[in-house]
């Protein structure tokens, strides 16, 4: 018995597998640059206020399922970030799968040609997922400056 409870505990940590459930975790860098005018994100890895304030709402983020025909709104705000739900009621479709698409934005106004997004996670919509997994996805797309994929 604790064989078996070790070998899950392996696969768990490794393979993000637990109770039967395969979590696929993708991460595609954010192009054609990470942060700066035109570019698509934000880079906050080396600000450390900025990279504070966002480490702050997603330890407090509670979100770990999100319907197909849920509304795009602001699903926690701080003083100077929010997480948002982006995308229009039905999510977009990608290779045969339904996706949200969860941002971290900066708060207050936005320069013209320069990002306000910190992270973006696109969840594959009517699926629940660990909240350590997507709370590792906004960390990981922030500190990689990539967006990750998290998919049943």
């Amino acid at each position: 018995m604790h064989l078996y409870s070790l070998i899950c505990a392996i696969f768990c940590i490794f393979a993000l597998e637990c109770h039967g459930q395969q979590y696929n975790f993708r991460e595609d860098p954010v192009l054609p640059y990470c942060g700066g005018r035109g570019s698509n994100q934000v880079d906050v890895r080396g600000n450390r206020s900025e990279r504070r304030e966002a480490e702050k709402i997603i330890a407090a983020f509670e979100g770990d399922y999100f319907a197909c025909s849920e509304k795009p709104k602001s699903l926690i705000t701080h003083k100077e970030v929010r997480i948002d739900l982006q995308d229009a009621v039905g999510g977009f479709e990608r290779n045969g799968k339904r996706w949200r698409n969860l941002q971290l934005q900066q708060n207050g106004s936005r320069r013209e040609g320069y990002p306000s997004t910190v992270a973006t996670v696109l969840i594959e919509c009517n699926k629940p997922f660990p909240i350590r997994l997507v709370r590792k996805a906004f960390v990981d797309s922030m500190t990689k400056c990539a967006m990750i994929w998290l998919s049943q």
